[in-house]
């Protein structure tokens, strides 16, 4: 059946199959304090249609659009908003394919965690680096979900669901554009509440990897065929 306000006499746009797969972005980003506004952006071609958003694989909102950009806006200070979203649209007959999910972190709730680097603050190209990211109250939470922040990126670097209550992420081969102000958060599984953020961690990238080869001595002048 098609969903309300189109029907079966549209000209189909695309068959079955083709649709192009939609994508979802969080704007201003995809970990918020709580009390902030976030708006959810689903990505399509040009064209009327039927764009739907879903939380946690249940359906949650439908608006139509001819934008390319669906507009999603999520209302202040709900706790419930965290969770896992993806959308998809319909245009001709056809639903398109889920867009990939995005894991909206809502923090402020918990205190905040603690971050290390291993072996150093500084490395060099090439080097790998492991940041650990650890729960200091102990609570008694079954499952912690752990997430690495680098400010200036829109989503999480990486995520972890790990059995204790510390997650060790690694960047392998560094990079100079891994360069850059690193954090992390945690939150409870159960109802997705995330903690505040640890402390900032700056990570310098230089431009020469150390060699961890035998050092040679220097070869004595050449003192020709027969010596000297």
């Amino acid at each position: 059946a098609s969903p309300s306000g189109l029907c079966l006499s549209q000209k189909i746009t695309a068959p079955e199959g083709t649709l192009l797969r939609p994508s979802i972005r969080a704007v201003p980003s995809s970990v918020v304090p709580k009390g902030a506004e976030v708006k959810l952006y689903c990505q399509g071609p040009q064209g009327s249609k039927s764009v739907q958003l879903w939380k946690d694989e249940a359906f949650s909102l439908q608006i139509n659009t001819s934008r390319e950009e669906a507009e999603f806006r999520l209302q202040r200070e709900r706790i419930s908003a965290a969770g896992s979203y993806s959308c998809r649209y319909w245009q001709g007959l056809h639903w398109s394919e889920f867009s990939a999910p995005l894991q909206l972190v809502v923090t402020g709730f918990f205190s905040r965690p603690s971050l290390q680097v291993r072996p150093s603050t500084m490395v060099a190209v090439g080097e790998t680096v492991t940041l650990v990211c650890q729960e200091l109250i102990n609570s008694s939470f079954s499952k912690l979900a752990f997430f690495l922040l680098k400010a200036g990126m829109p989503a999480p670097l990486q995520h972890q669901s790990p059995e204790g209550k510390m997650a060790s992420f690694t960047l392998p081969s560094v990079k100079a554009e891994d360069a850059g102000n690193y954090s992390c958060v945690y939150s409870d599984k159960a109802n997705k509440r995330a903690s505040d953020p640890s402390d900032v961690l700056m990570l310098e990238v230089t431009g020469e990897r150390r060699h961890m080869g035998v050092h040679l001595p220097p070869c004595p002048p050449y003192m020709g065929l027969w010596g000297s």
